[in-house]
Order: structure tokens, then C-alpha cells, then sequence
């Protein structure tokens, strides 16, 4: 972005009611859980995804292991993946099963089995190195988000986030381009990163909990 673009960013987040929190996930497998479900769906269908997690399946799918033995347990179709999710979330919304079917073998292969290795990796991983093309159907997107659940300071390069910042500077960026952006904005305002995105999403979307 441009000197005044940036500028102009800075101008408008500056008008912005700063967000009452900041998203952090200690729980593994809901930040597992959440890197596949929490993306272009309505936060409600989401909450209501974890919260059967949490009161049906908590005590018997507590870990990684647990977790691949459950999707090896049906097969990887419509079927198979619907049956999953049912069992898992309490909702049919099998491809994100799909998805999840491809990030576990992502974090076994890189011995991200426990919240703490996560957290290591999150805040010492790069984009384009360690996650760029590695996962299929997650992108920087997914990334971001899972990472700042973690607690690194940035922003998710979303539709949400692209919405606002192509109606306030009047074209359209790359993610990184966003990224830096927003970034950038977020010092010049003496917040972090992710109060930033956190306020442009509630404003975007409407309100706290309204989604």
C-alpha cells in the first residue's frame, strides 16, 4: 500500500469503537476444530459446533490420536464425512470434514499434537514456509486466524477485512498487502494487531454477537 493509503486506513480504523476483547483458544482440539469450521460460516452455527463438542464428545476425543481415530472410522466420502461431523459437532457439515481430513495429518507430520507445540510452532512459523500449500482448502486465511488464537499479533486476511479496506481506499488488495496494511495501521494507532482486526470484523459484520 501506498504512504496514503495507509494513511487513509489509519484515519478511518481511527473512528472505529475498539473491540471489548481479544480471541485466545487454550484447548487443542476446539482450536482444531475451530481452523476448519470458523471460516465464511455464521459464528452462532460455529459456537453451536463447539458446544456440542464440548457436552457430547469432550471426555472420549481429547487428542490428536483420538481425533484421526474417529475419521478412520468412516470413510472419506459424503457419507463417511457427514456421519463425522454429526458425531463430532452435532451438525451436517460434512466438507468441513473434508478439510479437517487434511490438516491432522498436517499436524501429525509435524509433530503439532499438544497445545503447547502449537503454540511454539505459531509463533515462530512462517506463511509461505510452513503452511503455504501444505493444507488443502486452508490458506492464510486459516492460517492467521489459527495462529492469532495463539497469540500473534496480526490480522486475517478475510472478506470481511478486504470489504472494508477496498471501500476505504478504493481498490482491492493482495493478503499480504492487507496483512502489512493493517499492521502498519495498528501501530500507528497503539494497538495490537489483533484489537484491530477484531474491531473491523465486529464492524463489518454488524455487532458482537449478532452474526
Amino acid at each position: 500500500m501506498t504512504e496514503q493509503e495507509v494513511q487513509r486506513l489509519t484515519h478511518a480504523c481511527s473512528k472505529m469503537p475498539v473491540a471489548q476483547g481479544v480471541y485466545l483458544e487454550t484447548e487443542y482440539l476446539v482450536n482444531i476444530f475451530l481452523t476448519v469450521l470458523d471460516l465464511q460460516m455464521h459464528n452462532k452455527a460455529v459456537d453451536a459446533a463447539i458446544d456440542y463438542y464440548r457436552q457430547h464428545r469432550h471426555n472420549e476425543v481429547r487428542t490428536l490420536d483420538d481425533l484421526a481415530s474417529i475419521l478412520a472410522m468412516h470413510p472419506n466420502d459424503r457419507k463417511g464425512n457427514l456421519l463425522v461431523a454429526q458425531c463430532l459437532w452435532g451438525n451436517n457439515h460434512w466438507t468441513r470434514v473434508q478439510w479437517l481430513r487434511n490438516f491432522v495429518p498436517f499436524l501429525q507430520q509435524n509433530k503439532l499434537t499438544t497445545h503447547e507445540a502449537l503454540y511454539e510452532w505459531a509463533h515462530r512459523s512462517d506463511f509461505a514456509i510452513d503452511f503455504k500449500g501444505k493444507v488443502k482448502y486452508l490458506d492464510i486465511a486459516a492460517y492467521k486466524w489459527l495462529t492469532m488464537r495463539l497469540g500473534v499479533d496480526t490480522v486475517k486476511p478475510d472478506v470481511h477485512l478486504h470489504r472494508f479496506v477496498k471501500q476505504v481506499i478504493g481498490r482491492g488488495v493482495t493478503d499480504a498487502e492487507l496483512v502489512s496494511g493493517l499492521e502498519e495501521v495498528a501501530r500507528r494507532l497503539r494497538l495490537s494487531a489483533r484489537e484491530l482486526d477484531w474491531s473491523l470484523w465486529e464492524f463489518q459484520r454488524g455487532a458482537a454477537g449478532a452474526i
